[in-house]
């Protein structure tokens, strides 16, 4: 059982696992499309959603099933396709779960900054969402020319220059016959010379052997470095021999804004040169009617010195168009534009929409209501809200001597008076007597007038009641219930509650008498100011009972 249990697993995870195939697919509507077997645009059945390994960020596909021809294919059908759900928060690797499809969704992708030297050949970039760590590093690559001692490529992602091959120097070499006190090598890749001076226990009055390239020199004076005197000459000393040496400040070039700095000593020398720019020469630029313009000048980068000279903006041309007033359901426009640029006072008036007026037509005893929409502008209308006819309602009915009873409309406006046949019962109340009424109008043959009871109320308890309308009646001997519409009587089918004012009853017991004359006492509750009794038609074939209102002292 276990081993048929897990091959059925593992079945089914292995359909979960085919592109293409969505457990959760059922049909859920139809689509009018283009049938690849038909050749022609057909009804579809939509079978379901396909779940895909690597699906469309927005759109998945749905298998559909052509009802002519019964071909099955997969396609995308936008009202059906669109991914929905998933509560997942999508970041650079994973999406939401389509709960449709359930396939992956809306993988946002990295966002990768630009690519930055890393100073060695190499350059670096990274992810800029918030909640992404990712780094890619490379090496630099690209770049056109050859690597030198001095120069490299320029990387085609970083801009940055990289493999400088630097400078394969040679030995040292002494320069000459022990008086210069220098020493020289060369590179062997470009020919370019390095001088130094000697080094190794020499002054300007005694000889040394250089400890570098090993030749025999005089160190000569030590100087040290110049320094600036203030007033356009500068100094220096021999660190041996405290020689003295003045020289005047040369090299360098005064500007607007600067004095002229000594290659030497590296101190200001001299004056400004109020006419040394530094000049750029911006273009032109026309002006437009919102903007100024000018024409082409001159700029000093350092001080600000310019000739530039501003065109003012030329304002709108401006040509007006004839106004539409929006209506109802047309909308409207009013605008100017310019004749010589794209600005416009253009502004869609929207469409007005209907300014619809209700008036209420109230239903009547004999025909429907309803409300009639009247647009205030342009008089379209239409109705809604039906409501049924209320049907009369009937006060007391009352009988016309002639077998049948009549009752007049209560409903305001209303001078229908309506007329039915009374329908009669008889009732065994004595040893060879009995009693015949109508229960609706109340009208007895032998017995006087039953008058209806008007705070008389009654509702269902079990069974059915099809008219909640009760007509209780009495003469002060008896007592008639029974439940009527529109003068017809209807017939309850369980238990009803009846709940009748206490003072009608004062003194007195209410006795129900059967058909075949059988009398029962029946019994009630009180409950504010009320008398209930339950009267049980579960097994009466009568929609009518009886009762007999009996003193106290001779209740049976």
């Amino acid at each position: 059982m276990k081993k048929w249990l897990i091959r059925c697993l593992t079945v089914l995870a292995m359909v979960c696992l085919i592109p293409g195939i969505a457990l959760n697919a059922k049909a859920v509507a139809n689509a009018f499309t283009y049938c690849i077997q038909c050749k022609a645009d057909k009804t579809c059945d939509i079978l379901g959603y396909v779940w895909q390994s690597n699906a469309d960020s927005i759109y998945h596909k749905i298998r559909i099933k052509c009802r002519t021809c019964r071909t099955e294919n997969e396609i995308i059908y936008k009202p059906f396709s669109y991914h929905t759900g998933g509560t997942e928060t999508p970041t650079c690797t994973t999406g939401k779960i389509c709960r449709l499809c359930w396939s992956e969704y809306g993988i946002l992708g990295h966002d990768w900054d630009a690519w930055t030297s890393n100073g060695d050949g190499t350059h670096t970039r990274r992810c800029k969402r918030s909640n992404c760590d990712a780094v890619e590093n490379e090496s630099c690559s690209g770049g056109t020319g050859t690597f030198t001692c001095t120069t490299g490529k320029t990387c085609e992602k970083c801009g940055a220059e990289y493999g400088i091959l630097g400078h394969d120097w040679g030995a040292w070499t002494s320069d000459g016959d022990g008086t210069h006190g220098t020493h020289t090598r060369r590179c062997t890749r470009c020919d370019k010379e390095e001088t130094e001076s000697c080094s190794g226990g020499a002054t300007c009055t005694s000889p040394g052997v250089c400890a570098t390239c090993g030749g025999s020199y005089y160190g000569g004076h030590d100087w040290g470095e110049w320094s600036s005197a203030g007033n356009g000459t500068h100094i220096r000393n021999c660190k041996n021999c405290y020689k003295v040496d003045t020289a005047s400040c040369t090299g360098g070039t005064a500007t607007c804004t600067a004095k002229a700095v000594c290659e030497a000593c590296g101190g200001e020398y001299g004056e400004k040169d109020p006419n040394n720019h530094a000049l750029v020469h911006p273009s032109a630029k026309a002006p437009t009617c919102t903007e100024i313009g000018w024409d082409a000048y001159d700029l000093c980068v350092r001080c600000g010195y310019t000739t530039r000279k501003e065109l003012p903006a030329l304002n709108h041309d401006l040509v007006r168009h004839v106004a539409q007033a929006p209506t109802c359901t047309e909308k409207g426009w009013a605008y100017d534009t310019c004749s010589r640029c794209d600005y416009t006072t253009y502004a869609e008036l929207p469409a007005l929409n209907h300014d619809y007026q209700a008036v209420t037509v109230e239903p009547t005893c004999e025909t429907d209501g309803y409300t009639i929409f009247t647009c205030s502008r342009c008089k379209d209308s239409y109705t809604a809200d039906p409501t049924d006819k209320l049907g009369h309602q009937f006060g007391a009915w009352s009988p016309n001597g002639t077998g049948s009873q009549s009752a007049d409309c209560l409903r305001q406006g209303c001078a229908h008076t309506g007329s039915t046949d009374c329908r009669k019962f008889t009732f065994r109340t004595a040893e060879g007597e009995t009693l015949t009424f109508c229960p609706v109008c109340g009208q007895a043959e032998n017995a006087a007038q039953l008058e209806k009871i008007e705070a008389a109320t009654a509702w269902a308890a079990s069974g059915s009641l099809s008219a909640e309308d009760v007509t209780a009646r009495t003469n002060g001997e008896y007592l008639s219930v029974a439940f009527e519409t529109a003068g017809s009587l209807t017939q309850p089918t369980g238990r009803v509650r009846l709940a009748l004012p206490a003072g009608l009853l004062e003194g007195k017991t209410l006795v129900r008498i059967a058909p075949d004359g059988t009398q029962t006492e029946l019994p009630f509750e009180t409950e504010h100011g009320k008398l209930i009794y339950t009267l049980d038609f579960a097994n009466s074939e009568l929609p009518v009972m009886l009762f007999r209102l009996v003193p106290q002292t001779a209740a049976l």
